[in-house]
């Protein structure tokens, strides 16, 4: 039995006719008593989690989870920005924008992925960017493992992309990547000269000279340790010094015409050092006993041509020019700079003397 929906009487379970009040009815939709759920595809289903850290191994990953391609490539931009451009335009560290920036990306994953799950926000589909950067990420991974299969291959790329941090506004980054490549490569000359190069411009030199003695310890038949130990004593002013780095290196390889150049800019220098002595001598010869300093300075006013260092500039140039005729004009700038400063130098004894005799 069951009751009329109008006047409440009771007729049988089958039939929609009250004959108390004559009327027809339908019968209700069963009530759904079960509790409320909902619906979710798998499809639409976004893991907080997984969205999180998607964008903590790779920056914008999970935003390109969640479907949102315009705000993972903002992430992304932002971190190539900090890496590349702020080195060159301002002296901000580029940590202090590249930690806060990733972190904000991570928390937006987790976040964004709560809201789909909540019909807060509309998903679609993964972005189509979601498999590029997986890609990137696995030759990264293999990377990874080419350095533990193949270090060597891993050590040189690790060098050069150190080279190209060297010539950025932050130098000093270099240095660990440089480290982390001897690591896996430690008897590679050229990184280790990178390295050295790297710190005499940092002014760390005893670190630089460091790594050149142990090129010149266990490579013993390479020049390029004993040319840029060289070159750096010849930039402190320790010109005698530095000679006696590039005749070594000659002695290994008597065919390199950069290194008789080296050795004849080191010689150069050093006849402008003997001179600059000669002139203070004749000073002080010219103040105690001019005309004594007069009558003794005929034998000695050639100085010019009779300053041995210079003659050994002269010699070392013209084997360079022998050996790379294509050198001939470097060389002969470098002899007119030095030339010039010599003459200058040759007048200055002269009117030191001159002056002597005039009082």
């Amino acid at each position: 039995m069951k009751q009329c929906p109008f006047c409440g009487t009771e007729i049988p379970y089958n039939d929609n006719y009250c004959y108390s009040c004559q009327r027809t009815f339908d019968d209700p939709e069963p009530e759904d008593t079960a509790p409320h759920r909902l619906d979710l595809s798998r499809e639409e289903w976004r893991k907080p989690w997984a969205a999180a850290g998607l964008s903590f191994i790779g920056i914008g990953l999970g935003q390109f989870y969640n479907g949102e391609t315009v705000k993972g490539l903002l992430f992304f931009a932002g971190i190539l920005a900090a890496l590349f451009a702020l080195p060159l335009l301002t002296a901000i560290s580029p940590l202090f924008v590249i930690v806060p920036v990733w972190a904000a990306a991570v928390l937006d994953a987790y976040l964004s992925a709560r809201k789909i799950n909540h019909l807060q926000k509309k998903f679609d589909k993964k972005s189509l960017l979601f498999w590029p950067e997986i890609a990137g990420l696995v030759l990264i991974a293999g990377f990874i493992l080419a350095m533990a299969y193949a270090p060597h291959v891993a050590a040189q790329s690790i060098s050069i992309t150190a080279g190209a941090v060297a010539d950025t506004n932050y130098p000093v980054y270099a240095v660990p990547l440089y480290e982390s490549a001897i690591a896996l490569s430690p008897n590679d000359t050229g990184m280790r000269l990178g390295k050295a190069k790297v710190l005499h411009a940092l002014g760390e030199e005893t670190e630089a000279r460091a790594d050149l003695e142990y090129l010149m310890i266990t490579s013993p038949n390479e020049t390029a340790p004993l040319v840029m130990t060289g070159n750096l004593l010849y930039e402190n002013g320790e010109y005698e010094a530095s000679l006696r780095y590039f005749e070594k290196a000659l002695s290994l390889n008597r065919n390199d015409a950069q290194i008789w150049i080296r050795k004849g800019d080191a010689d150069l220098a050093l006849s402008l050092v003997e001179m600059q002595k000669m002139r203070q001598q004749y000073r002080k010869l010219t103040n105690s006993n001019p005309s004594a300093s007069s009558s003794n300075s005929s034998g000695n006013l050639d100085a010019f041509q009779s300053t041995q260092s210079y003659r050994d500039a002269m010699t070392s140039y013209n084997e360079a020019i022998r050996i790379d005729p294509l050198v001939s004009v470097e060389v002969s700038a470098h002899i007119l700079a030095s030339t010039q400063s010599l003459v200058e130098m040759y007048d200055g004894i002269l009117d030191d003397i001159g002056s002597g005799n005039t009082s």
